[in-house]
């Protein structure tokens, strides 16, 4: 990959104080059409003090065209900043790899309250 990266990252941002979203367990799965359309583990990280994840896979690593799983545990997070009574535990976004795009870079941003959340294909 281009420039040493993760082919996959992440970001969280917490739109509630305008800082990111450190220390967010993540997890990363595909889906497995083979195996009854189970999901299997990727890759698992946590967001670091910027809100990102840039090493949830080696540089290296060969993307394959499919559908995967990001999922942000997002109660740690909330119970660790003492809120309480937050909406949405943990945030899956699934998005698909695209045959012939698996040499693509993707981010998954994630703006984040404690009642709302937003994602985008970031850049």
């Amino acid at each position: 990959m281009a420039g040493g990266r993760s082919p996959i990252t992440c970001h969280v941002l917490d739109s509630s104080c305008g800082k990111p979203g450190n220390n967010v367990p993540v997890k990363l799965e595909m889906l497995n059409p083979a195996a009854n359309n189970a999901w299997a583990s990727v890759a698992y990280g946590l967001t670091d003090s910027d809100g990102r994840v840039g090493t949830l896979l080696d540089p290296s690593h060969q993307l394959v065209a499919g559908i995967y799983r990001m999922t942000f545990q997002t109660a740690e997070y909330w119970t660790a900043k003492g809120v309480t009574g937050f909406f949405y535990p943990y945030v899956q976004i699934i998005f698909e790899v695209a045959s012939g795009a698996e040499k693509q870079h993707y981010h998954i941003p994630l703006l984040l309250s404690p009642y709302s959340y937003t994602t985008y294909r970031g850049s």
